[in-house]
C-alpha cells in the first residue's frame, strides 16, 4: 500500500454540492455561468492532479469559465500563447465537470483554436540547442558546472539529492518521492538483480497525466547516495531554504537535462533515452518493431555512462 504521507494528492475526497459553496464566474458582459469550485477541486484531486495543477486549473477557469457559457473565444485570441494554452487545458478539464465538453469541442473548431504554436516551439528549441535563449547558456558544460558548484558549496545532503536527481534523471518532485520509497519500500521497490528502480508498481504517484516515469537504472553508488539523506516526507523546503541561504539560483531542471544529454553524447539511442525519462513514443517503429537486448543496453553501455557522469559531477 502506498504510504498517503508520500503524495497529498492520493487523498479521497467527497463531491462538496453545498449550494454555498458555488460560486457564479461574471464577466464583462454579465454572463454567469455557476460552477462549484470546491467540488471541482475535489475532482482534480480524484484526478491526481499535482497542487500546482490543480492551482492553475482552479485560477484559469474562474478566469475564462464565461467562455462555455456565452461560446464567445475572441479573449482567447488576444492572449500570449502561453496563457491561451494555459486557459484551454483548464476549459477542457472543467467542461468535462460540468458536463459542456461538446460544447467546448464546438468553440475549438469554430475559433480554429491551436494547443500549441508549431513554429513558436520550434524557435524555442533551436534557441534553447544553441545557446541564444535571451543570453541563458544551458549549454552542458554550463549545466555540469552549476551541479557541481552546487555539490561542492551547498550542505552535503542537498548535495546528494542533487547528484541523485542527475544520475537517475529524474523530475524533482519524483527524485523526491524515489527517495522516500527507497528509504521505505526498498524491497519491492528495488529490483537488485536487474538494478533498477520499479516506479511503474506506483502508479498513483509516477503516473501523472503528461508527466510519467518508469523505471530508473541504479547501481551501488547512487543507493549509497541516499543513505546519507535523511527521511523526509518532502525534500523541497529542505533543498529550497538551502539554495535562499547559498544565494544560488535553484535551477534543479538542469539535472534532468544533463541526464539526457549527457547519455545522447555517449551514444545512447534517443529511444532508450526517452523511455528511462518516461516518454513512449506513439511511432509505428517504437510500438512494433523496436525490441533491443534492454538489459545488455543498461548493463554494458548505461551504467559505465552514469560512473561517467557521477566521477565528471564529483571530482
Amino acid at each position: 500500500m502506498v504510504p498517503q504521507t508520500i503524495n497529498s494528492n492520493l487523498q479521497s475526497f467527497e463531491i462538496n454540492n453545498d449550494p454555498s459553496k458555488t460560486e457564479v464566474q461574471i464577466n464583462s458582459n454579465g454572463t454567469q455561468l455557476a460552477v462549484d469550485w470546491e467540488g471541482y477541486r475535489a475532482y482534480l484531486n480524484n484526478l491526481n492532479k499535482s497542487k500546482k495543477e490543480i492551482q492553475n486549473k482552479v485560477g484559469y477557469g474562474k478566469a475564462y469559465s464565461y467562455i462555455l457559457q456565452t461560446g464567445n473565444a475572441q479573449d482567447l485570441m488576444k492572449v500570449s500563447n502561453g496563457c491561451r494554452v494555459h486557459a484551454m487545458r483548464a476549459l477542457s478539464t472543467l467542461s468535462k465537470y460540468i458536463g459542456h465538453y461538446d460544447e467546448w469541442m464546438k468553440i475549438v473548431k469554430k475559433y480554429q483554436l491551436k494547443w500549441k504554436n508549431e513554429n513558436y516551439n520550434s524557435l524555442n528549441t533551436f534557441k534553447n540547442i544553441f545557446g541564444i535563449d535571451e543570453g541563458s547558456d544551458q549549454s552542458l558544460p554550463k549545466m555540469i558546472e552549476w551541479i557541481k558548484t552546487c555539490i561542492s558549496e551547498l550542505p552535503k545532503d542537498v548535495g546528494h539529492i542533487l547528484l541523485f536527481n542527475t544520475l537517475t534523471g529524474l523530475r524533482p518532485e519524483e527524485a523526491q518521492k524515489a527517495i522516500y520509497l527507497i528509504k521505505t519500500k526498498r524491497e519491492e521497490y528495488i529490483n537488485k538483480d536487474k538494478g533498477l528502480l520499479l516506479h511503474y508498481l506506483y502508479p498513483t504517484i509516477f503516473f501523472r497525466t503528461t508527466k510519467i516515469c518508469y523505471i530508473s537504472v541504479i547501481n551501488k553508488n547512487i543507493l549509497d547516495l541516499v543513505k546519507f539523506i535523511e527521511l523526509r516526507d518532502s525534500y523541497y523546503y529542505t533543498v529550497r531554504s538551502a539554495f535562499d541561504r547559498s544565494r544560488l539560483k535553484m535551477n534543479m531542471y538542469y539535472c534532468r537535462k544533463v541526464f539526457a544529454t549527457y547519455l545522447r553524447n555517449k551514444g545512447i539511442e534517443p529511444e532508450i533515452i526517452d523511455l528511462l525519462q518516461g516518454r513512449i513514443s506513439s511511432s509505428v517503429f517504437v510500438n512494433h518493431y523496436y525490441r533491443p537486448d534492454i538489459n545488455e543496453i543498461i548493463t554494458k553501455r548505461i551504467r559505465p555512462v552514469l560512473d561517467e557522469l557521477r566521477a565528471e559531477l564529483i571530482y
